[in-house]
């Protein structure tokens, strides 16, 4: 009995030590992440700017070339309604020349909007027969290529499908027209005294001014292609110029040159709307009209030799 006191009595005075060496041990020290210093803002508590990238150096010219023939050819696409695919070239277009006027512009005509681009002002304008989209668009707002936005101004989703006699609204104010003022009358002469005496001699009547002089020749073909530029007929108006260029008349140069870059456009749209429908005689007609206003347009030489090497080809099949 004493021995197993003895024994029970041991084992509690171990415990009580193994709970006093337990009390004495320190849990160890454990520190937080500290977290990442944001940079020092700039003077004035603003932070300062990311570097910023390089601009993209300039395409090539062969680059600059093949983006433009994209891009006409998505002109084309458009004027058939065909926005997503025209969408997908003018991407590539860009792609290739980031800088690419055309592509660009008819980019901005997909996704602008017409009315806040336009502005609400417009003018009512009955289509004739032979008027196209982009003929109205030239005339009226200067820029042939701007046909898709005036489609879109006016709720048409196929430009080629305007007809005449179809009403359109154009934005801005229409053309004023010319209005003569009537001539003065002359003044009633003075009445007669009704005393025995003769009247007084009618006061003198100053002499009319002399005319203005007449215009040149250099002039008047001048006046004649700005009449014809304004009405859209490009063809008139570059043989007007082109003689006003002739007799040296100032100014008649640059407009030479203005009326050949916009012919080769109209040319060149026309032709890849004939290559499109599988007109390889008009696209072969529209081309040598290129040719003719601009003899060294390497374009318009390797698409007219494709369209006759095709049709040759053709031609051989049905033989």
């Amino acid at each position: 009995m004493s021995n197993k006191l003895i024994t029970t009595h041991r084992l509690a005075a171990l415990f009580a030590a193994a709970g006093l060496l337990a009390g004495c041990q320190q849990a160890p020290t454990t520190h937080a992440p500290q977290p990442a210093s944001a940079p020092a803002p700039g003077p004035g508590g603003v932070e300062p700017e990311p570097p910023r990238l390089p601009p993209a150096p300039p395409a090539s010219p062969a680059t600059q070339q093949q983006a433009t023939k994209i891009a006409v050819a998505a002109a084309v696409l458009l004027e058939n309604g065909h926005e997503e695919q025209a969408k997908g070239e003018l991407q590539r277009a860009l792609a290739a020349d980031p800088n690419n006027k055309l592509a660009l512009n008819l980019m901005r005509q997909i996704t602008a909007d017409p009315v806040a681009t336009l502005g609400r002002e417009s003018f009512a304008y009955t289509v004739r027969p032979n008027d196209t989209m982009s003929s109205i668009a030239g005339r009226f707002m200067g820029d042939i290529y701007a046909f898709y936005i005036l489609a879109r101004y006016n709720g048409i989703a196929v430009p080629k499908q305007v007809s005449g006699g179809q009403v359109l609204r154009v934005p801005g104010k229409a053309p004023a027209l010319v209005v003569r003022e009537p001539s003065p009358s002359p003044p009633a002469p003075a009445p007669s005294p009704p005393s025995p005496p003769p009247p007084p001699p009618p006061p003198a009547v100053p002499a009319p001014p002399p005319p203005p002089p007449e215009p040149t020749p250099g002039e008047r073909a001048m006046r004649a292609g700005a009449s014809a530029q304004k009405l859209g007929d490009f063809e008139r108006a570059l043989s007007e110029y082109s003689k006003a260029a002739a007799l040296d008349q100032p100014g008649a140069e640059a407009k030479v040159a203005d009326m050949r870059k916009q012919l080769v456009l109209r040319y060149t749209l026309n032709a890849r709307t004939a290559f499109a429908k599988q007109d390889l005689d008009g696209a072969i007609r529209s081309w040598e009209r290129v040719l003719a206003v601009d003899p060294n347009n390497e374009t318009a030489k390797l698409e007219r030799q494709r369209a006759l090497a095709l049709k040759e080809k053709v031609k051989s099949l049905g033989s």
